[in-house]
């Protein structure tokens, strides 16, 4: 899925084609002239000009960096053809009334920034995919997928390490079932204590399953000292929760009484 969404990630920021030719290809600098108003003005060469503004554009693959350079005089019927208009000119212009006073304001559009900078948004997408933390939901299914071998082969320390992410946010299934495994030693070494104190957790965070558990454990006494009230105590809790095979358990044992 992470793959996936990294190649999504980089087919939407790519160039396309039309824009690769724009630019002269996908390294080096671009420089982009947008034409603001005809002017009366010539050029070195007789060239008829028009008023413009400039921006340039910097390529490594995609854009990483743009500057607004101001404004310049574009050459009529020359793509990106211009001449630097600095301060100086501009007021000579203007004095000559070649020029109007003042300037006509432009605006670089949004998409334009976009685009020039579309390099960082990609590096900024392909770095929350990739260590952006998943949902509790979403680590505990992928521990269960190593687990029970979901389309993969077992790997219980994988599924402890995505069952410890997701009890890290307080899910109960998953700090369940890091209970059964510490019993089972199921990726980890048996760690009896350990494995009920998680059991436990589970229960507080509403696990119900948790409860039944805890229940068997007294019940059957092999991993834990017998305790019939104990055990009684843990299935009641789980009957309350609705579970039909605890409350079978509770008059179970009230009836051996």
């Amino acid at each position: 899925m992470k793959k996936l969404l990294l190649l999504i990630a980089l087919l939407s920021l790519v160039p396309n084609l039309a824009s690769a030719r724009r630019i002269g290809g996908l390294f080096g600098k671009s420089e982009r002239i947008q034409k603001i108003t005809d002017v009366d003005i010539k050029g070195a060469n007789g060239e008829d000009l028009y008023l413009a503004h400039k921006t340039t554009s910097l390529y490594i693959f995609m854009g990483a960096y743009m500057t607004d350079d101001g404004y310049v005089l574009g050459v009529k019927g020359s793509i990106n053809t211009y001449y630097d208009l600095d301060e100086e000119q501009i007021k000579k212009f203007q004095a000559s009334g070649a020029l109007p006073t003042p300037l006509p304001p432009y605006k670089i559009e949004f998409t334009e920034w976009l685009w020039g900078y579309a390099l960082w948004i990609l590096l900024a997408v392909l770095a929350i995919i990739w260590f952006f933390p998943k949902n509790k939901e979403a680590l505990f299914a992928q521990g269960c997928k190593y687990y029970f071998g979901k389309n993969t082969p077992v790997n219980y320390p994988k599924a402890m390490r995505y069952f410890e992410k997701s009890a890290k946010k307080e899910y109960g299934p998953a700090v369940f079932n890091l209970g059964i495994m510490y019993l089972s030693a199921q990726g980890t070494e048996k760690n009896v204590d350990k494995a009920m104190e998680l059991l436990k957790k589970a229960s507080k965070l509403g696990y119900v399953d948790a409860n039944v558990n805890l229940g068997s454990l007294y019940y059957n006494g092999e991993e834990i000292a017998k305790d019939l009230a104990k055990a009684e105590a843990w299935y009641k809790k789980a009957c309350d929760e609705g579970h039909t095979d605890a409350c079978k358990m509770v008059t179970h044992i009230q009836q051996g009484r």
